[in-house]
């Protein structure tokens, strides 16, 4: 028998591939039970409604991203730059996400919608957290030393999650073209906010 965290995460595996199959609205709880095996009564123990279930979902894939870019930078060499750092972390985010969304759903984009407006509501993601903390370490070392009127490094890191979001999610450039914007966005902006 599964542990409860463990049928908790089978369930919200199964919820993603509907998610990506029938979009937000097409997904039901019913839908959800039936795909993770479970009753929909056992269901509603879990979460209370579709809403919960697809944040939950989020929250489980925002962690998985967070895992690949922590090994990411974890593997560059100990004296690798910020923004060799940065970039690697974005990459393997970008890797991962686009891992993820392989299938081409048609409701990618609607979930990605959904995702954005749950985010604004919801606490920072254990992705922005990591790249806060990078740049707090850059800056507590020296070797990041932005002009005095930078903004704060928390709202540094949400400018570069979310317009990084914009260049991974823009649908007409290949994989090449992304990873190239990628690096060109975080160095300048990296050299346009040092002293």
């Amino acid at each position: 028998m599964l542990s409860r965290e463990k049928r908790r995460n089978q369930i919200l595996q199964a919820a993603g591939g509907e998610f990506l199959a029938h979009g937000f609205s097409g997904t039901s709880m019913q839908g959800i039970a039936k795909v993770s095996g479970v009753s929909r009564a056992s269901l509603y123990t879990y979460f209370g409604n579709k809403k919960e279930v697809f944040q939950s979902v989020l929250k489980l894939l925002e962690g998985f991203i967070c895992g690949e870019a922590k090994r990411a930078v974890e593997a560059l060499e100990p004296n690798a730059t910020l923004d060799t750092r940065l970039i690697a972390a974005f990459e393997a985010r970008q890797a991962t996400w686009l891992a993820f969304t392989k299938t081409q759903s048609p409701y990618t984009f609607e979930l990605v919608q959904l995702r954005a407006e749950s985010a604004a509501q919801l606490e920072k993601t254990a992705f922005e957290q990591l790249i806060e903390t990078m740049l707090q370490d850059a800056k507590a070392s020296g070797e990041f030393t932005s002009q005095p009127d930078a903004p704060p490094t928390q709202d540094l890191a949400s400018m570069l999650v979310q317009t990084t979001s914009g260049i991974l999610l823009f649908e007409g450039d290949a994989i090449a073209k992304k990873k190239q914007l990628l690096r060109v966005m975080i160095r300048s902006l990296l050299r346009g906010l040092q002293n």
